[in-house]
């Protein structure tokens, strides 16, 4: 192909021009199919950026001359590739010159819209104007399509200096575009379900264009539909434009009364005390709406919206009608109300940690159906148990033979991309496809211990003797007496189902069941029930069975020494950037979990360390995409949760500030909260950082594993207040007090609640931002408790106090 004259000279040219000039260039490609063209020429393609206008003038051959057949493909790819990737200036402006050429018919579908955004190129007022049928069928629909990952309206502008911010203000301004209709449609995009970060964009442009009072109030209805909007800040927005109005005399009252409730419960304190505000407006001649806006608001959280929705209830005349809702309020606002706070202090609530229960036995009848539940998610690890013991013994052929084409399909489709061949349904379809006499390929996942897994799958067709490790009590435990009879039935166990029952051996009963040991039993199993080693000679011999039945019978009597056990280092790093001319700073943590040891654990070792940082995004050791597979990692080995957060923590560890690697965030913490064993620096670290993740319910996983683990002791709040205080300027501290009024209104909740807040607090500089918030919930839960703060550490922080800031007058309140 022949080197390509530019856009700009073709932009315009008729048709015999531009076939002249490129006809003889792009004749090769002509009459190929899209397909071979593509695989053909795609370096060539990707090199060449102007390209697709050689193909529209090659293609040119007079009147009745037929079009390339494989152009739509192509230009269907090129339209999907820029609605998803903001990188390419003007793709999309040469597919629009296909089409204004006649060669291509194309919908302007939300695929053309967001091409269209992400590729239109610069001057796009310019090319606006010369184009007004591409206003009409596609630019208005900016304000119906959201967009998502890089291609938006709000992050396209976010890292183009405002252009398409710019555009709309130059073609108002011009005449070009209604200013009214645009004006409008910002609205009503901001009524669509758009997510709040790409909902901002429409907001933003409709304060650049600068609306009159008048203007604005033409659009009250619109403005009352938003107070009940999903986006905070929506409902925000709304509130001030209603509030502009108000000030200017052109309010509907009586109608922006009765639609004010819903706002008085949006989460922003200061969103809820405007509406109250806004409402009084209304308190005169329509004293019934405003009364039922003070009433919504009494169920704020914030214990500042109960008081001014109470002082409006007083100003009404309605003041006794606060005493109904009593119970509701925070306790320190009844406390200033001189309402009566009934509640004292609890009692101890024992604790009831949701460990996982024995798994039920699988059945001939239901084995099936149960089987082909775990070709679609394997997370639930008692059932995937259940299933193997089961087929471990043989005789299960004609009850799988249904699942066999589902199985082959499993295995054929494999996992997304992200996570290679290491997802658990692939592996129980090799199990199934196993015991059919028709094994599939050996996957290979990344980890040791998924690894071992894997191998402890695929073993299970090697005999017909039943399982020494399917648990047979609750948190993932075998039982001494089950161990010893399932040796005694199965001399000759499988290697790694050994293993496997020697690390989740429970401790009690083990004396017991080795007083009843018979026969020749592997010593690494009499070691583990009775602590007798062997002699030496015996062990370098070899003959006492391999290293690893050893290693776990070692790690079944004890969990990690403080010595071996991992570590876990961290710092905040700072991010600079330039967003629309400013510059913009933020901080955030990373972290690298260490260990002792240096070489790459077996296979058949789950519980030996591997190291990992931050810095491994989504392969080799990462954690970021194990999926269904954090259960059955974090059921290996009952005596220690920390050598499953050694795989799976550095996700949560970074929740609070990245969304793009949590996906296992929710997995992680409810395999913490379940897990029997011993809890360490990883487990206090990963509860700390699960109250203060960024996704509001990935943080409400976290208060269920905070319930389960803090009360009871098995992790002290000492730990995870250290944690926290470490890593508190790249954690919100605003999340920390929504999660622990979430954890303050559980059984139990209160206790720890202050108990951990008076570790925090005096780790925490005076002018840390938010610290009210989390001096109010100190307050709240104390009078709860009917107590003082006592610790001489939080009495002497809160005595430095001085001033007239929010913080400081909570302090002395406390201390009062």
């Amino acid at each position: 192909m022949g080197e390509l004259p530019p856009y700009s000279t073709l932009e315009g040219a008729d048709a015999s021009v531009i076939h002249g000039a490129l006809a003889q260039a792009a004749a090769p490609l002509l009459n190929a199919t899209y397909e071979h063209s593509w695989q053909r020429d795609r370096a060539l393609i990707k090199a060449i950026d102007d390209k697709l206008c050689a193909v529209a003038a090659g293609s040119i051959r007079g009147e009745g001359s037929e079009k390339p057949r494989w152009l739509e493909g192509l230009i269907a790819r090129e339209l999907r590739s820029a609605s998803t990737s903001y990188w390419s200036a003007d793709r999309f402006a040469r597919v629009r010159l296909l089409e204004r050429l006649g060669l291509i018919d194309l919908e302007p579908d939300d695929t053309y819209v967001l091409a269209m955004i992400s590729a239109l190129g610069p001057d796009k007022p310019d090319k606006l104007r010369d184009d007004p049928d591409l206003i009409e069928r596609a630019l208005w629909r900016v304000f119906e399509v959201e967009g998502g990952g890089e291609v938006s309206l709000t992050n396209v502008d976010r890292f183009s200096g405002d252009e398409w911010r710019k555009t709309f203000l130059e073609l108002t301004s011009d005449g070009t575009l209604d200013r009214t209709r645009v004006l409008n449609a910002c609205l009503h995009a901001l009524g669509r379900d758009f997510a709040a970060y790409r909902a901002s964009w429409y907001s933003a442009t409709y304060l650049a264009l600068n609306p009159t009072a008048r203007e604005t109030s033409i659009s009250q209805a619109e403005l009352r539909r938003l107070l009940s909007a999903a986006v905070p800040a929506n409902v925000a927005f709304a509130l001030k434009q209603l509030i502009r109005v108000d000030k200017a005399g052109l309010l509907d009252v009586e109608a922006t009364v009765e639609a004010l409730p819903p706002a008085t419960l949006v989460k922003a304190k200061g969103t809820s005390i405007a509406a109250l505000t806004l409402a009084r407006v209304g308190r005169v001649r329509f004293a019934g709406s405003v009364g039922a806006v003070a009433h919504a608001a009494l169920g704020h959280p914030h214990p500042d919206v109960q008081r001014a929705a109470a002082k409006l209830l007083a100003d009404l005349g309605e003041g006794d009608a606060v005493l109904a809702v009593a119970g509701d309020l925070t306790p320190s606002v009844r406390q200033e109300l001189g309402l009566h706070a009934e509640d004292t202090e609890e009692p101890e609530v024992p604790h009831d940690q949701s460990v996982a229960p024995a798994p039920a036995p699988v059945s001939t009848t239901d084995l099936a159906e149960r089987s082909a539940g775990l070709l679609e998610d394997a997370s639930d690890v008692g059932e995937l148990e259940a299933v193997m013991a089961l087929l471990a013994v043989g005789g299960a052929e004609a009850a799988l033979e249904p699942l066999r084409k589902r199985a082959k399909a499993v295995v054929a489709r494999g996992p997304r991309t992200d996570i290679g061949d290491a997802w658990l349904p692939g592996q129980v379809a090799r199990l199934v496809l196993g015991v059919l006499g028709d094994p599939a390929p050996p996957a290979h996942p990344d980890h040791p211990a998924q690894r071992f897994v894997a191998r402890r799958l695929a073993e299970v067709c090697t005999s017909t003797a039943p399982l020494l490790a399917t648990p047979d009590l609750s948190g993932g435990w075998v039982s001494p007496t089950a161990f010893v009879e399932r040796l005694t039935q199965n001399p000759q166990p499988r290697h790694h189902d050994l293993i496997a029952a020697l690390l989740r051996l429970h401790p009690e009963g083990r004396d017991e069941a080795a007083r009843a040991m018979a026969g020749s039993l592997p010593a690494a199993a009499r070691f583990a029930l009775d602590g007798i080693e062997p002699t030496r000679r015996l062990l370098r011999s070899g003959r006492e069975g391999p290293a690893s039945w050893w290693i776990a019978a070692e790690r079944s009597r004890a969990p990690y020494a403080a010595s071996e056990a991992p570590q876990l280092t961290g710092d905040i790093k700072t991010h600079t950037w330039q967003e629309n001319g400013r510059p913009r700073r933020s901080w955030y943590a990373r972290f690298a979990v260490t260990t002792t040891n240096t070489n790459r654990p077996a296979d058949d070792q789950p519980t030996e360390l591997q190291a990992q940082t931050s810095d491994q995004w989504g392969g080799g050791y990462t954690s970021r995409y194990l999926g269904d597979w954090i259960p059955t990692l974090a059921a290996i080995w009952p005596h220690d949760a920390e050598h499953f957060l050694a795989l799976t923590c550095i996700p949560v560890l970074e929740s609070p500030s990245w969304t793009e690697t949590a996906h296992d965030v929710p997995r992680t913490l409810d395999a913490l909260a379940r897990h029997p064993g011993r809890m360490g620096t990883l487990a206090a670290a990963t509860l700390a950082a699960g109250i203060s993740a960024s996704q509001r319910d990935h943080r409400l996983h976290a208060v269920d594993a905070f319930l389960d683990l803090i009360p009871s002791g098995r992790i002290a709040s000492s730990e995870v207040a250290t944690v926290m205080a470490r890593n508190a300027q790249a954690w919100p501290s605003t999340r920390w007090a929504e999660s622990l009024t979430s954890i303050a209104q559980a059984p139990g909740g209160p206790p720890a609640t202050v108990d951990l807040l008076t570790q925090l607090l005096p780790q925490l500089p005076a002018d840390h931002r938010g610290l009210n918030r989390l001096l109010e919930v100190l307050r709240d839960e104390l009078i709860r408790l009917g107590r003082r703060p006592t610790d001489p550490a939080l009495t002497r922080w809160l005595a430095d106090f001085s001033g007239t800031s929010a913080a400081a007058k909570t302090a002395r309140l406390l201390l009062g």
